[in-house]
């Protein structure tokens, strides 16, 4: 490739028609968005379509967000584990709630590549233990 050529470009925090656009001017070389989404922030749920059609990575940043701390990933949290849509699934499986975030994310699309953040090698752990959750 020449100087000034494009090999992969990702696009964050847009919309289905700006996905659409890009990949017009881009094509293949578009390769992923990522957007914030969890189950407390779905408004851009709306572009795994586009996604998914293109084949583009899509990476949900704070894949976590609006789940509050619990038990599992606080043990000195005081008082039972909030009830959050993705705590009680939670407790009947007997995983974490992050697992059920995680596995959920991963659901809504073949191309949906959830990244969260880990303060402790547990927290990896549990959420690698995502992919193997089916609801």
């Amino acid at each position: 490739m020449g100087a000034g050529t494009v090999r992969a470009a990702g696009l964050s925090n847009v919309d289905g028609a700006q996905i659409r656009t890009a990949y017009e001017i881009l094509g293949p070389r578009l390769v992923s968005v990522r957007n914030r989404f969890s189950p407390a922030h779905l408004s851009t749920r709306d572009t795994l379509g586009p996604c998914t059609e293109l084949g583009l990575a899509f990476l949900p940043w704070s894949p976590l967000g609006g789940i509050s701390r619990s038990a599992v990933d606080d043990p000195d949290a005081a008082g039972p584990a909030p009830d959050t849509p993705c705590h009680s699934p939670a407790r009947t499986r007997g995983v974490s709630p992050q697992q059920v975030c995680l596995s959920w994310q991963l659901a809504q699309s073949s191309v949906a590549v959830p990244i969260p953040g880990a303060r402790r090698p547990a927290s990896v752990r549990d959420s690698a233990g995502a992919a193997g959750l089916h609801l």
